[in-house]
């Protein structure tokens, strides 16, 4: 039938109840087969009920989970930064759902939901941090102009604070004599207006410092999407020392149990009916090539 009617020739997808996208995989093979499925139910003797033409429409519905499920799928990665994605993704979403060609009521509920999630994503420093330390992102990313200044200003407080706690302290220090004035008693009076001169001095020597390097790495030109990140702070890691330090801890891949459940698939896999004498120690060690390679 799939010949007949000029469709790719593909199988029919089945879902599995641990991936929401293998549904939506199901959903959109139904789409692209569905006048060889009804042609075929039409035609053979069976007892499954056609889909009606509403089914099949909240069926094409449903495609607008497309921009979801490549979320999905950049999210899921092991050996890349994915951390910093989290916020520019789900920006990109929200213009894909706002310039769907169609705009359904579907569409417009995941829009809610998706501001919501976006919405409580930016309170978190560690999102916003990692997105603005992404050299592909920096201010771009985030979802509003607003959000990206409040994200470059906790940046700045965040490593001015850090800088100030490596910082030797002034109190054990003591101030320089000013011209002999100090008196033959040994008492310094000045002593805690000196103390706290030299503490606003560092103060403020520190947090220029942060702000001079954050600004000199915003003014950078963005480095194109598909560079690694990694590879860039580790050229310039000299260039930028104490952004660097800072990007060891932000830029990073949140845990997830995706690997668990790839090793998992792959093990059925490997297991099967036709394979049901492998040994424990030999199922082992074919996952580990699978997996090392």
């Amino acid at each position: 039938m799939q010949q007949q009617l000029g469709t790719p020739f593909h199988k029919l997808i089945n879902e599995l109840p641990t991936r929401w996208n293998s549904t939506y995989h199901m959903l959109e093979r139904m789409t692209e087969q569905k006048e060889a499925v009804c042609v075929s139910l039409a035609s053979l003797k069976t007892y499954i009920t056609p889909l009606t033409p509403e089914e099949l429409e909240i069926i094409e519905e449903m495609l607008v989970l497309a921009p979801f499920n490549q979320a999905t799928i950049e999210l899921s990665e092991k050996k890349r930064v994915s951390g910093s994605k989290v916020i520019p993704l789900m920006r990109m979403i929200h213009i894909e759902l706002r310039q769907a060609s169609t705009v359904t009521k579907t569409a417009e509920n995941l829009r809610k939901r998706l501001t919501e999630s976006i919405c409580n994503l930016k309170s978190l420093s560690v999102m916003t941090l990692a997105t603005l330390l992404d050299p592909r992102f920096k201010t771009v990313g985030f979802f509003s102009p607003l959000k990206a200044t409040e994200a470059v200003k906790r940046l700045k407080s965040e490593r001015a604070a850090e800088l100030r706690s490596h910082e030797p302290d002034p109190a054990g220090e003591e101030p320089s004599s000013s011209h002999g004035s100090e008196p033959s008693s040994g008492h310094n009076l000045w002593k805690p207006l000196d103390m706290e001169v030299e503490e606003n001095n560092t103060t403020s020597n520190t947090t220029a410092d942060s702000i001079v390097e954050v600004q000199r790495y915003l003014a950078e030109t963005n480095t194109p999407r598909t560079q690694d990140p990694l590879q860039y702070w580790k050229n310039n890691q000299k260039t930028y020392p104490h952004l660097y330090q800072f990007e060891l801890k932000f830029l990073c891949t949140p845990f997830s149990s995706v690997p668990c459940e790839r090793i998992f698939s792959k093990t059925g896999e490997l297991m099967s009916k036709k394979r049901n004498r492998l040994g424990a120690k030999t199922l082992q060690k074919l996952l580990f090539l699978n997996k090392s390679v």
